[in-house]
């Protein structure tokens, strides 16, 4: 047995009753007189408490601490004053015992607190400078186009602006899309990931999970692709044979058809707020199609047709305030409309371009407009100006699809030579580029988060990581390019559109 205070063996031991702990007992009374309380457990403890332990007597060897200085000390002392010397050094030693382990305690707590608060400066930083990175695209652009006003200015003089029925952008629409820009740019800074987006493992692990065939066999093909953006079951998708579809995946079933265009559709999508559908076409129209009511025969009808280009129309693109939309044509021009009106606001047109538009996409904050070209180009646009003012050189052939991540800053394209490749807006370059297989890449398209990229090319479709720009996953089996990819919500799967006819979903079945 040895003292819970000296640690020596004990005299006369006694036990706590509360603790069970043994001590000599001339030193915890003492520590009892001057605490009241036990030394090992900080309980209250009085001398009541305190067990006397009956052994029998012995003779007691010479302990190995007899040889130490405290055993010397012990072995030499002599009267009360010395037992209460002893006894004394033997309690402010416990103390200070104490006391170092307490010490010891505080300081890893304020080591841990610091370590935390560290973690928490790191974050807001990390945080901080993605915001101003955000920022900092936003700046680029427009200072790009204010460096770009005089040259512009000039430039427009020589452009062919459609006077037949134009409007002109009006200050207040000018108005109203810089209030949505400001919305849209706080929004996406407190925008978090959301909590069900697939990860990459889940993406990597995708395969066929349906397949469907759609319009007519002859002349046959899917040209182009689109989600509902709050039904996820409806998918809009235009033909060769001049058709648009709207079709339930839940169903399996076609919902409605729109005929009225007499050539083929180059680009369909849906209104992200309005039962409205958008649909362009080689016949050199543009429409826009309101769904009807049950009573009215359901379906959709054409509200309005959009005929002020002189050549195929490539594309149509609505804008984030919902109220307007461009397309653009193999004419080398594009035209902006009031989409509740089918007005033309404006027509900007070059025909020194050496080729016209092949797709045309809005930035999400629409404040810039990106057009792929045929002679290579994508080429960005000021809404505020109508003005040019960038360029991306890159592709070694026309530009064919565009796509812009909801980050705000990247920038996808898909061209003739196989390549979808990578554009930073914030710095006007290319950073990367990425095979898209044999023969021309057809469509491109990011998630909703900026997480994944996908791109179709001449049979085949690939999924990439944002960021690391790994390839996660890549399907075969067609029998025709691939002209339309679309993520559905939270990346939770991927719709293909091809020109064999077939509408595929990959997910997890």
């Amino acid at each position: 047995m040895q003292c819970a205070i000296s640690g020596q063996t004990p005299e006369t031991p006694v036990v706590s009753k509360k603790s069970g702990h043994v001590y000599e007992k001339r030193l915890i009374v003492k520590y009892i007189d001057a605490e009241g309380k036990c030394p090992a457990t900080g309980e209250e403890l009085t001398a009541d408490d305190l067990l006397d332990v009956r052994s029998e007597g012995a003779v007691k060897p010479r302990p190995a601490e007899a040889a130490s200085i405290p055993g010397l000390f012990l072995s030499c002392r002599c009267g009360a004053v010395h037992d209460n010397e002893w006894d004394d050094l033997m309690l402010e030693t416990h103390t200070l015992k104490q006391h170092l382990n307490q010490t010891r305690q505080e300081l890893s707590q304020s080591l841990y607190q610091n370590d935390a608060a560290c973690r928490v400066i790191a974050r807001l930083h990390r945080e901080r400078d993605e915001a101003l990175a955000q920022v900092q695209a936003q700046r680029t652009v427009l200072a790009q186009a204010q460096a770009a006003a005089p040259a512009a200015a000039a430039a427009v003089e020589e452009m062919q602006t459609e006077d037949d029925g134009e409007e002109g952008i009006s200050p207040a629409a000018h108005a109203q899309m810089q209030a949505k820009w400001k919305e849209l740019s706080k929004k996406r800074k407190k925008r978090a990931m959301p909590d069900d987006l697939a990860s990459q493992e889940t993406v990597s692990a995708w395969g066929e999970v349906s397949r469907n065939t759609l319009h007519k066999t002859s002349p046959k093909g899917i040209t182009c692709l689109d989600l509902h953006p709050s039904k996820p079951n409806l998918v809009l998708t235009g033909g060769v044979d001049k058709t648009a579809i709207v079709f339930d995946r839940d169903t399996q079933a076609q919902v409605a058809t729109l005929s009225g265009h007499t050539k083929r559709i180059t680009d369909a999508c849906f209104h992200p707020t309005r039962e409205l559908l958008l649909t362009s076409s080689a016949d050199k129209t543009a429409r826009v199609w309101q769904a009807q009511a049950e009573g009215d025969g359901g379906g959709y009808k054409a509200a309005h047709v959009l005929d002020d280009h002189d050549g195929e129309v490539v594309g149509a693109t609505v804008h984030a305030t919902g109220d307007f939309m461009a397309t653009a044509s193999k004419d080398k021009s594009w035209a902006f409309y009031d989409i509740n009106r089918g007005r033309l606001l404006k027509h900007v047109k070059n025909d020194e371009y050496s080729e016209g538009y092949n797709c045309v996409r809005f930035h999400p904050d629409g404040l810039i407009l990106g057009t792929g070209t045929g002679d290579a180009l994508v080429r960005i646009w000021d809404m505020k100006q109508a003005a040019n003012v960038a360029n991306f050189k890159g592709h070694e052939g026309g530009v064919n699809a565009l796509a812009f991540s909801e980050n705000g800053y990247y920038m996808a394209s898909a061209g003739e030579d196989g390549y979808a490749r990578l554009w930073d807006l914030r710095k006007l370059t290319n950073f990367d580029n990425l095979t898209i297989g044999d023969g021309a890449a057809h469509s491109v398209a990011f998630d909703f988060s900026g997480s994944y990229l996908a791109a179709g090319g001449k049979k085949c479709t690939k999924v990439f990581a944002v960021k690391t720009w790994g390839e996660l996953a890549t399907y075969g089996g067609y029998g025709g390019s691939v002209t339309g990819v679309k993520f559905g919500k939270s990346a939770s799967f991927l719709a293909t559109s091809s020109m064999d006819r077939t509408l595929r979903f990959y997910g997890t079945a």
